[in-house]
């Protein structure tokens, strides 16, 4: 595997395959909360079950990539991922959410740009590109801050991108 799980001072990047079934139970009960799922393309509630068949579907598949994030002191924060990956072009799609119990607290930019620092260590992405939902100010808001550039704005999406430096 390419990219493992990886920790910072304060932060652990589980990747999905390697979480313990406490852990995906953390991320499955945050991930369905209508305060998250109403800013996700899926908005559909779906079972623990659907969850780890998901996530054992991830153990082949190359081009998916998805992290947990939990503090020093275990508290799930939030989950990052890049898919799909593209290996030719060096480029990756990317997708973040923030448990509501730390949002507006600035945890995500503090994550996401230990993340992009990760990845981009690796010299396999040199891309990461975003869609977000036009109405979500927030997420277009903090996309700009940790270094997204907006290309487009059509059918009610923005489309964003952050270069390797």
């Amino acid at each position: 595997m390419i990219f493992q799980s990886f920790s910072t001072n304060r932060y652990r990047f589980v990747n999905f395959i390697e979480l313990t079934e406490e852990q995906h139970m953390q991320v499955w009960q945050v991930r369905i909360l209508e305060s998250v799922r109403k800013y996700m393309f899926n908005k559909e509630v779906f079972s623990f079950q659907s969850h780890l068949a998901f996530v054992e579907k991830l153990k082949d598949d190359k081009t998916k990539l998805y992290y947990a994030i939990f503090d020093e002191y275990d508290n799930f924060l939030g989950s990052i991922n890049l898919h799909p990956i593209n290996y030719q072009k060096k480029e990756a799609d990317w997708g973040i959410y923030i448990n509501p119990n730390y949002q507006k607290s600035g945890i995500g930019q503090i994550l996401a740009n230990c993340f992009f620092e990760y990845i981009f260590s690796f010299n396999i992405i040199d891309r990461i590109t975003a869609v977000v939902l036009d109405f979500n100010e927030q997420s277009t808001t903090f996309h700009k801050r940790v270094g997204f550039q907006c290309q487009k704005n059509e059918n009610g999406q923005l489309f964003f991108i952050k270069e390797r430096i």
